[in-house]
């Protein structure tokens, strides 16, 4: 893998993590259109450890608070209830992926299986678009949401394993899908 396939891996990975389009299916199919070698789960990692980096730099002082509100309830109540959100939320994928993390890789890693993926949860996302769209009440406010709704986000949220599918587009959709609010 020469430079410029590593900088074309990183622009795509920039441009692509912050939009409910899979920056880790755009990563497989890339490589596939431009008839690059794989570039693996390394250099995956990469690319996304830079995202990662990014985003602990420009949220920095939000994920302080969060941090400091896991532990201390009477700090900030809001960021205390989302920082165990978060942490509850992250069960159920955490929970597949020691499961079936190692079939997902081995198995799931190719461009057709992403390109349809992409297609199928496109038509999942536009469905919970309209299933907001039709409520009449939606939760606008953390803390109305249960620990049924976090569990429900977070089973969502694993499909996020499977190539293709984006994690922040499945998660607003089970948002969407338990009644949560799009602002």
């Amino acid at each position: 893998m020469d430079y410029s396939q590593i900088i074309l891996l990183g622009i795509i990975q920039g441009l692509t993590e912050f939009l409910p389009i899979s920056s880790s299916g755009h990563l497989i199919l890339i490589p596939s259109i431009f008839s690059f070698e794989d570039q693996g789960l390394a250099m995956d990692a990469i690319l996304h450890l830079g995202t990662l980096l990014a985003i602990v730099i420009y949220f920095r002082t939000d994920l302080t608070k969060l941090l400091l509100g896991l532990f201390n309830r009477d700090n900030d109540p809001n960021y205390h209830r989302l920082a165990w959100h978060i942490i509850w939320a992250s069960f159920p994928a955490g929970i597949v992926g020691l499961i079936w993390g190692d079939m997902i890789e081995q198995e799931l890693r190719n461009h057709s299986f992403v390109a349809w993926n992409l297609l199928f949860w496109s038509f999942v996302f536009l469905g919970g678009e309209r299933h907001s769209a039709s409520l009449k009440t939606k939760i606008s406010d953390i803390n109305r949401m249960t620990l049924g709704h976090v569990l429900f986000i977070g089973c969502a949220q694993a499909f996020a394993l499977l190539p293709g599918t984006s994690r922040s587009g499945i998660t607003i959709t089970g948002g969407l899908l338990a009644s949560l609010s799009q602002t």
